[in-house]
């Protein structure tokens, strides 16, 4: 495990694409709530020398579409229909970064969730989510690992 991670966390599972380029991710479930997260390292830095903004906007995005799987249910992945961001603070190499998803809720097709990116002094970002719950027959949004993983995860905390 990396340095600066915190005890609890999991790998967030390889081979899943776009995400393979900004790694390494780490999450784990908590009493049914997702939470996932990173240490700012170079390769996460914009010319500033502050955690890229970009960054932080895809982790969060990833852990709104994870709390909405967790609130639903499904291992289906569920794309993003929109999202908005407040950065707050910045955020500095060797930082561990975490989201803290703190408002669920799903309707028969669509899943909202809330919530902030904390760093070691406090939120760095604040985020609002809708994601897309697809139907069972709707194959371009087949089983997908990473909620797959965190499905997995939920069931033995």
């Amino acid at each position: 495990m990396q340095a600066g991670v915190p005890d609890g966390f999991h790998p967030f599972p390889e081979d899943q694409g776009f995400t393979d380029h900004i790694g390494p991710l780490y999450f784990r479930v908590d009493d049914g709530v997702g939470v996932m997260g990173f240490v700012v390292l170079d390769i996460h830095l914009n010319p500033a020398g502050i955690c890229h903004g970009g960054m932080m906007m895809t982790l969060m995005d990833m852990a709104v579409g994870m709390n909405v799987q967790l609130a639903a249910k499904t291992e289906a992945f569920s794309p993003t229909i929109q999202m908005s961001y407040d950065f707050l603070q910045p955020a500095f190499k060797d930082e561990w970064l975490v989201s803290e998803i703190d408002f669920r809720h799903t309707t028969r097709r669509l899943g909202f969730a809330s919530g902030l990116m904390i760093g070691p002094k406090g939120p760095v970002m604040r985020c609002n989510g809708l994601a897309k719950l697809p139907s069972a027959n709707d194959s371009r949004f087949g089983k997908a690992e990473g909620a797959a993983a965190f499905i997995k995860s939920a069931a033995t905390s």
